[in-house]
């Protein structure tokens, strides 16, 4: 009897030792395939989050450009409203050389009138 115990006793510990080795090797698969998903989603992250620094420094670049275009846009409308002021300045300066322009030309017939007569009466 005690050579059938050790018999069945190596029996169970055989089967115990495949089951065991069996499961090592499924956990070992699992363990394998779920460090493949985490190294994937790492990478996955590091190429998000490169592009959200891509993103973020061209999104600086742009906000300095639109400043540097806001300052440009005030600049030319600053100039606009000299260049308004001076034509309106011009304006009134050649409505006041028209109207003593026309003024001139009145004294000027006048005069002649004038002189015209005084040279016939003498």
């Amino acid at each position: 009897m005690n050579k059938q115990f050790k018999e069945k006793t190596f029996g169970i510990f055989a089967v115990l030792t495949i089951a065991c080795l069996g499961v090592a090797i499924v956990a070992s698969q699992k363990f394998g395939t779920a460090k493949e998903g985490l190294n994937e989603e790492r990478y996955q992250r590091m190429v998000a989050e490169e592009k959200l620094e891509k993103a973020k420094s061209k999104n600086r670049v742009l906000e300095t450009k639109s400043e540097q275009m806001k300052k440009e846009l005030d600049q030319l409308n600053a100039l606009l409203k000299e260049d308004k002021g001076a034509i309106a300045d011009l304006k009134m300066e050649l409505e006041k050389t028209t109207r003593l322009s026309l003024i001139l030309q009145k004294e000027l017939k006048n005069a002649l009138v004038t002189d015209k007569s005084t040279s016939k009466t003498r």
